[in-house]
């Protein structure tokens, strides 16, 4: 199943990367690995912009309702890293 363009359009944002719009899904993979920080770092600013966010318990939601539109993106061992680099970072705030 070919990843939803919406989805590589969000990709290609928080990693910089426009070309990431309609890279192959190895590229895409390729991608989140060398931007795997700075991906951290777009989802974490995205969560703290949300106005659905106001506690460490609403970020952790919506970083998983993120996560679970972006893994179609990524390996599963790649989205487990991102979860936890994730959950690490929420537990500072």
């Amino acid at each position: 199943m070919a990843p939803e363009p919406e989805a590589l359009a969000q990709i290609a944002r928080l990693l910089g990367d426009a070309s990431l719009r309609s890279a192959s899904p190895e590229t895409v993979s390729a991608a989140v690995e060398a931007g795997f920080e700075r991906l951290v770092a777009g989802l974490l600013e995205e969560a703290a912009a949300s106005d659905d966010v106001t506690d460490r318990t609403s970020a952790l939601e919506f970083l998983e309702a993120r996560l679970a539109y972006l893994a179609q993106l990524m390996t599963g061992e790649q989205k487990a890293r991102l979860s936890s680099a994730l959950r690490a970072k929420i537990e500072t705030w």
